[in-house]
């Protein structure tokens, strides 16, 4: 198990090596969300957006719309380069791929959401650091598992060439339960609500994060033949 957990790393540190050397993912899904929040930026500088209803929203579309960026590179970079075949020749489990891939995308999703919400905050003139630890949660929670189902239908996907559309077709669908669960409990959070009373949002998220990160784990092998 020891041993797993090493290749797991391994690939990671592969993975963000290359990106810190690059910088074409992370760059790309930053200035995308950053447009799309300007943009809402200008649309309701007359108005006060309403922290419950509206600003939840426009929040997870700039993350929704600027992950699957970045997603759509998961494997795609392996494929193109040629790595894909090396790594399927190595001795190692398939899953230790997926995992990786994974948290990869976990980080870079992250790193997207820290620069996207203090602009959307300024911009759109919500307040978030009262809420600041609930939103961190909510995100990180939410971006579980979009990173999961990503991940997985990226691999899909990636032997497409249309890849770039078939992406988004496949992932909007599946991913519409947990968009609305993390939209609702931030609504909580911007509101001041307590968290207990969505514990329902919070139970589909924690149900739809552990469901595709074990279907991945699982089907990762299958899927890199299709």
């Amino acid at each position: 198990m020891t041993g797993y957990f090493r290749t797991v790393a391994a690939l990671v540190g592969k993975d963000l090596l290359l990106e810190w050397r690059g910088r074409e993912t992370l760059t790309s899904m930053a200035l995308f969300s950053v447009l799309l929040v300007v943009v809402f930026g200008f649309a309701f500088q007359a108005q006060a957006i309403d922290p419950g209803s509206q600003a939840p929203g426009l929040l997870w579309i700039a993350f929704t719309f600027s992950g699957v960026l970045g997603l759509h590179r998961t494997m795609a970079v392996e494929r193109e380069n040629g790595c894909l075949k090396a790594l399927l020749l190595a001795p190692i489990e398939r899953s230790a791929i997926f995992l990786a891939k994974f948290i990869v995308n976990v980080i870079l999703l992250a790193v997207m959401e820290i620069v996207t919400v203090p602009l959307f905050s300024i911009l759109l003139r919500v307040s978030v650091l009262p809420c600041l630890p609930e939103l961190a949660l909510i995100a990180f929670a939410g971006t579980v598992g979009f990173a999961s189902v990503g991940t997985l239908l990226s691999t899909i996907s990636s032997g497409s060439r249309l890849r770039e559309v078939l992406l988004p077709i496949l992932l909007y669908p599946l991913w519409v339960p947990i968009v609305v669960a993390s939209v609702e409990l931030t609504g909580y959070a911007l509101t001041g609500r307590p968290m207990w009373e969505g514990t329902d949002w919070w139970t589909l998220i924690v149900v739809y994060d552990v469901v595709f990160l074990a279907a991945g784990t699982l089907l990762f092998d299958v899927m890199l033949e299709e």
